[in-house]
């Protein structure tokens, strides 16, 4: 994935030791060539785990999650924020915003969640692992079959792969920070 790497190294802001800015490409406004390439890595990933679904948390993983899906022939489904008057029969979760600094709650309808479903769930990025775990419960609480996580930048110094390690399911990120350096702007990459 030197691509994405060099495409990171290229394009990403470091605006704190824990902060990447990358809206310019990938959560903000798109790049459909990075999102290609991201997508292509993640389902080369699971392309034999037989994903039927690939779920996410609304936004930044939308895009990222729709092209995973439509390399995989599985359909995409996102966790709304907030929950909709219109939704039947609704999973939730309530999960904290380390960009927003506030709690959000998560939302799913078991009508596009069935028992039986094998799920992938992806996002942008990997950090405290948190969100994804909060999918991932919902997964399971619907009787779903967990069959791994999918990340394209994961942030190595968080806690996410721990936390989501109690699952037993392949952890892939294509991307890993160690560390970042505001002062300097470096981002020192897994290798």
């Amino acid at each position: 994935m030197r691509v994405l790497r060099s495409w990171i190294e290229r394009e990403g802001k470091v605006l704190g030791p824990e902060f990447l800015r990358v809206d310019g490409f990938l959560n903000h406004r798109i790049s459909p060539t990075f999102v290609e390439e991201a997508g292509q890595g993640i389902a080369a990933a699971f392309a034999h785990h037989g994903v039927t679904c690939v779920l996410t948390a609304e936004a930044a993983g939308n895009v990222i999650a729709y092209e995973v899906a439509r390399r995989l022939s599985a359909h995409a489904l996102y966790a709304k924020k907030g929950r909709a008057a219109t939704m039947a029969r609704p999973l939730t979760r309530t999960v904290p915003s380390p960009t927003k600094g506030v709690d959000t709650e998560l939302a799913i309808s078991r009508d596009y969640l069935s028992p039986g479903e094998r799920v992938l769930v992806v996002d942008d990025f990997l950090y405290r692992g948190l969100t994804s775990r909060a999918l991932a419960e919902m997964v399971l609480e619907a009787g779903a079959n967990l069959v791994g996580f999918g990340f394209v930048i994961e942030k190595c110094f968080g806690e996410g792969r721990r936390v989501l390690a109690g699952f037993d399911v392949p952890i892939v990120s294509l991307v890993g920070i160690e560390r970042m350096d505001p002062e300097t702007g470096e981002i020192v990459f897994r290798e």
